[in-house]
């Protein structure tokens, strides 16, 4: 009876310390990493003055984003977010760098800012009035029924 007891206790705690690894693994965030990947060394071979958009390109790559309508300034963007949870996704660190060129197509400046100089954008979450009545789905129905002709030239019996 007692070596039965013992082994119901080491189930007990083989059992224990599965569960136990279970909840620590559940409490390890999930890293996720979005957008460019910086290379420091690439960056500091872009010289303002100096440097030209095909020797960005060649460097750096394509851009993250371009300005809308003359494409001078171009945009890198890198971003990692950890989430502990569902629903629960945090930013922990950010870069974002910008790269403007002159009208000859040279660097003309090259800036960097982090996490700590974003801002965030508060969606507006609001519609926009449309003229007319709402319709409920069974008025749309019966205001279709009639509508529908047959093609021009379908044989008609």
């Amino acid at each position: 009876m007692t070596n039965e007891i013992r082994k119901a206790g080491r189930r007990a705690g083989i059992w224990s310390g599965l569960v136990a690894a279970l909840v620590l693994i559940g409490c390890v965030p999930q890293v996720s990493n979005h957008g460019y990947r910086f290379d420091e060394a690439a960056f500091a071979q872009i010289e303002p003055g100096r440097t030209t958009r095909d020797q960005v390109l060649q460097l750096l790559g394509s851009p993250s984003a371009l300005t809308t309508f003359d494409g001078s300034v171009w945009y890198y963007v890198s971003q990692r977010t950890e989430r502990f949870s569902f629903y629960q996704e945090e930013v922990v660190n950010q870069d974002v760098v910008t790269i403007t060129f002159d009208e000859v197509g040279t660097v003309a400046s090259v800036d960097r800012h982090g996490l700590e100089q974003a801002h965030e954008v508060s969606l507006v979450e609001r519609e926009t009035p449309t003229a007319g009545s709402e319709l409920s789905a069974f008025e749309q129905f019966i205001g279709n029924i009639g509508r529908f002709n047959p093609p021009a030239d379908a044989d008609v019996p």
